[in-house]
């Protein structure tokens, strides 16, 4: 039977974090079955101020990125500014398989990564700001072929 079959959703409320590169977030997710694809998003407000910046944010399954469709990653640049850029982010896409083959039913690590591949200075954060309320999540959904 083709569509929708299970879902979870992850929220971290007034979260932030400093990190540059590396992890953000990691989740576990109990895929129901092999032969399903998952959407996966990360919903966040993305900070960045003073100077140019060059942020990657992107999914990893079991420590791999994904292969089947195509990499799940989503870029934010500001040029060389001495003002904040902190619009609300997203990085969503589908995900089958991995470098080590077909994502299998089971417990499975899903994490959200964060590089800085151009930076000439200044500061990124990810998360909540000085004011009002962020809720952070990932969600993902799983859906049959």
């Amino acid at each position: 039977k083709s569509g929708f079959t299970a879902w979870r959703y992850y929220p971290w409320v007034n979260w932030v974090d400093h990190s540059e590169n590396g992890q953000l977030k990691s989740v576990t997710y109990d895929k129901q079955r092999n032969d399903t694809i998952l959407k996966v998003e990360f919903h966040s407000q993305f900070w960045q101020y003073n100077y140019a910046r060059c942020n990657e944010y992107s999914f990893q399954f079991d420590g791999q990125e994904c292969t089947q469709p195509a990499p799940i990653v989503n870029s934010l640049y500001t040029s060389n500014t001495s003002y904040t850029v902190a619009p609300p982010g997203e990085v969503s896409g589908f995900c089958n398989a991995t470098s080590r083959g077909p994502l299998r039913s089971g417990p499975l690590s899903i994490t959200v990564h964060i590089t800085n591949p151009c930076s000439s200075g200044g500061q990124s954060y990810t998360g909540k700001g000085s004011t009002g309320k962020v809720t952070s999540y990932i969600l993902v959904e799983e859906y049959c072929p």
